[in-house]
């Protein structure tokens, strides 16, 4: 499979001090790719990042939001496949390798996603309680099977969000039509994976954790589960996969891990 066939979108908003650990993580893949820095906040902490890493630099005209900035940096993508590589996570050598082979075997598939660790600002493995019971989830649903869809991946997806944005890379051929919904600012992600289950789309999984996945006060995830944003829109996607109660019992269970 050619290197060109990949490229690593990484939209950067705001002066992330995480954001050169990212680009380092993505230049150290045992696969090349083609390395694209998105924003719609520009600044010269963007640029001198993006300038060290050996990236490309496109900025987004238009700030309308989590959504937008997405979509507009899928469209910067030239490649079949595509990874949106969140600023403030990091990337095992191996990410590219493990993703691209499972899609050599499964060239129809439409995405493919690995594990993930929790980790602090200094990239060590951390664990917290939501995170926890991620895992757990990922694991009784999926196992170590590589192929999702059906009841294992409804199972995988009706309990939270179990799945980041950062670790799916996506299959541009298959999936030319796709965006994220501009309805959602935090569970943007989650309507996604619910909506291309529905469609009966072929999920892939790569049970190795080859993604560090930051969660501090810093991070866009932080602010909407602060301002309520994140609640609110769980409890409608709760409402999308289950009928009440259950949908309210189990949205209270899966908030009590954010506390």
């Amino acid at each position: 499979m050619d290197a060109i066939e990949h490229s690593f979108l990484v939209p950067a908003y705001g002066d992330s001090p995480f954001l050169d650990g990212c680009l380092v993580s993505l230049a150290a893949q045992t696969r090349s790719s083609r390395i694209v820095v998105v924003t719609s906040t520009p600044s010269a902490h963007i640029a001198a990042a993006a300038d060290r890493a050996g990236a490309d630099l496109v900025v987004n005209p238009d700030r309308l939001g989590i959504a937008s900035d997405w979509n507009f940096a899928l469209r910067q993508a030239d490649t079949a496949y595509v990874t949106l590589a969140h600023q403030d996570d990091t990337y095992a050598p191996a990410f590219l390798e493990t993703t691209l082979a499972l899609f050599a075997a499964r060239p129809d598939a439409a995405l493919c996603f690995t594990g993930y660790q929790e980790i602090d600002d200094s990239g060590a493995p951390v664990s917290s309680r939501i995170s926890r019971v991620k895992h757990a989830l990922e694991a009784l649903s999926l196992g170590s099977r590589r192929v999702a869809r059906g009841l294992p991946l409804r199972l995988f997806l009706s309990f939270g969000n179990p799945l980041p944005c950062s670790s799916v890379t996506f299959n541009r051929t298959a999936l030319s039509d796709f965006a994220f919904s501009d309805a959602y600012a935090s569970n943007l992600d989650w309507e996604a994976w619910w909506r291309l289950y529905r469609e009966g789309r072929t999920f892939l999984h790569a049970p190795a954790r080859l993604v560090g996945r930051r969660h501090n006060a810093l991070t866009e995830t932080s602010r909407l589960i602060q301002d309520g944003r994140r609640q609110s829109e769980d409890a409608q996607m709760f409402a999308r996969i289950w009928p009440a109660p259950l949908n309210l019992a189990i949205g209270r269970l899966y908030a009590a891990g954010y506390r």
